[in-house]
């Protein structure tokens, strides 16, 4: 079994697109877009033969890994090479990957909870208030990056806010000529019936309910589209994961850190 490093997008994608097919819950975008993005992937191959593909990220981390149907059954074994050719010492995984996760669970030190996935009730949001929740133009983007720098300590250097507002999915409310919320609404493109939601409020303005009545909002606005909503969240925000809650949204899968 081979893992040969590629940055050919035609062969990867295809096969990327079957493992969606098989996972049990939607992707996360901010892992699809921002972890899995910008890893390095390659093919696996047994006797020049095209098996399937991982993803790997800097320091040795496994974040996707996919195998052919009729090439299923050796899991076990791509994962055991990759640990002992060096190339992983840890994974990134979610329960929604059952036979990716459960293989590298049995090789595994130590495993603890990162990112908890929600996916919605699909139910249009009753009673829901008005805020001032406007799409973002290019004009913002500077405001929008000190936001999300002091806010989340996220240094937007690379292009992510330019790309949200090109594509017209992110918004934001102001008071007094300050941003107090942005709100992204991801149209995927590699699962096209799902819509990813994100919110981060101005922390002296947070415990007042505009983190639940923005993603309210923004589920109509997906549910009008034809789509259906996820988000996600750390395990450790609590805040976050009590207003997704409130906004009609459930636990569907969780995303571990995974030692070997």
């Amino acid at each position: 079994m081979k893992f040969k490093e590629t940055n050919s997008t035609e062969t990867i994608d295809s096969l990327r697109l079957k493992l969606y097919r098989k996972l049990t819950a939607p992707i996360d975008a901010m892992w699809e877009l921002l972890y899995i993005a910008s890893s390095q992937h390659y093919i696996i191959e047994n006797d020049a033969e095209t098996m399937g593909y991982c993803c790997i990220e800097d320091g040795g981390s496994l974040l996707q890994i996919y195998l052919e149907e009729e090439h299923s059954h050796q899991m076990d074994k791509a994962i055991t090479s990759l640990i002992e050719s060096g190339l992983i010492s840890s994974a990134k995984l979610s329960s929604s990957a059952p036979l990716a996760f459960n293989t590298c669970l049995f090789h595994s030190n130590s495993i603890k909870p990162n990112t908890i996935c929600y996916q919605h009730t699909n139910n249009v949001m009753q009673n829901v208030a008005s805020l001032h929740l406007e799409l973002a133009s290019e004009e913002e983007i500077p405001d929008i990056k000190t936001f999300l720098k002091e806010q989340v300590g996220m240094d937007d250097t690379f292009g992510y806010t330019e790309n949200l507002v090109t594509r017209k999915e992110i918004y934001f409310i102001k008071e007094a000529d300050v941003i107090i919320a942005t709100s992204e609404c991801r149209m995927s493109d590699s699962q096209p019936e799902i819509a990813d939601l994100g919110i981060i409020v101005r922390r002296d303005h947070q415990g007042k309910g505009i983190a639940t009545q923005v993603m309210q909002m923004q589920v109509n606005r997906v549910l009008e589209a034809g789509r259906k909503p996820i988000c996600s969240t750390t395990i450790d925000n609590i805040a976050s994961r009590k207003a997704i809650e409130k906004a009609g949204f459930y636990c569907t899968n969780v995303i571990f850190d995974i030692s070997f």
